[in-house]
């Protein structure tokens, strides 16, 4: 799979890379803690540089733009708007998981969580959404 990780904290980024390392998957990273270069590669408005992923990780509490409004931008872009997007968050509040949802994310996890069972639950995640999700071709 081709995955797309937007996470400015550059500690959970690696810890997120090793995860993928022990799961023993073949899957193409690309990493982001710039929201905004990370929009322009995922939508194409950098055509040199555009990638088509087939998941996107993204933390919500990022610099510069907030990963609510990078959310917003993916799921009203025609080219990534089927594009299932995991957010990653530290918060547990209700009404941030009801917003992320409300714009389109697809999936809902805490990091507390993920970090706490990382290879299990990332294996989880990527089995789901590689194995039984049916995505749409990448475009």
């Amino acid at each position: 799979m081709n995955i797309v990780i937007i996470e400015d904290n550059q500690d959970h980024a690696r810890i997120l890379k090793w995860a993928f390392e022990q799961n023993s998957r073949n899957d193409h990273l690309v990493f982001f803690a710039d929201p905004q270069v990370a929009l322009d590669f995922v939508t194409g408005t950098n055509k040199a540089q555009s990638f088509s992923p087939d998941l996107v990780f993204l933390d919500l509490n990022l610099p510069k733009i907030d990963g609510r409004d990078v959310l917003r931008v993916l799921k009203t872009t025609e080219s990534t708007k089927k594009i299932p997007v995991i957010v990653l968050s530290s918060s547990d509040r209700e009404e941030d998981i009801h917003f992320a949802y409300q714009l389109g994310a697809n999936t809902y996890i805490s990091k507390s969580l993920l970090l706490n069972q990382l290879t299990i639950s990332l294996k989880t995640i990527l089995d789901y959404w590689s194995q039984i999700a049916k995505l749409p071709p990448r475009v």
